[in-house]
């Protein structure tokens, strides 16, 4: 990672794990609006959020268990069920959320040399790892975590930001 390329990340925990997401793939981030579950689905599927009257599918990183080496994911502080900030992000056409505690910009962050394991985040999602004073935070692969999430790929009608309502009918 190049130093010019060091300020551009914004920096998160899943629980006590420190990550962060390229600064480019984060849209805005918000006060953890109302999320409404949605029956059946996976787990780490929090819900839906509306943002700007817009349907928002929400993802809890604590709670997918691909992403860990643990069997046990990390939890959140004490009393709290659900993380305090929803990252809205872009994938390809498609937007989404996650939620996040901690949420702020990485200063200065320096490249660390990847172990052979990291500890707690499984390395095919990270990107790479940085030094952001003294903790090593993993920089996650927004291209190989978002699909594994069950984001719908480019090209899917209804998952792009300008799609309207698709006609059942196939006309």
């Amino acid at each position: 990672m190049s130093r010019g390329a060091a300020a551009r990340l914004l920096g998160f925990r899943l629980g006590a794990t420190p990550a962060a997401l390229p600064l480019e793939a984060v849209r805005e981030v918000l006060e953890a609006p109302w999320i409404v579950p949605i029956p059946g689905s996976h787990p780490h599927v929090a819900g839906v959020a509306l943002n700007r009257g817009v349907a928002l599918p929400v993802y809890d990183l604590t709670r997918f268990v691909p992403l860990w080496e643990a069997r046990v994911a990390p939890v959140r502080a004490a009393g709290r069920l659900q993380a305090p900030h929803l990252i809205v992000c872009g994938f390809e056409e498609v937007l989404l959320g996650v939620l996040g505690d901690g949420v702020d910009l990485v200063k200065d962050p320096s490249p660390v040399e990847a172990p052979e394991e990291l500890g707690a985040v499984r390395l095919e999602y990270v990107r790479g790892l940085v030094l952001s004073g003294d903790e090593v935070v993993a920089l996650l692969d927004p291209a190989k975590l978002f699909p594994s999430l069950g984001v719908p790929a480019e090209g899917s009608p209804s998952a792009r930001e300008d799609a309207g309502e698709e006609d059942p009918a196939g006309r």
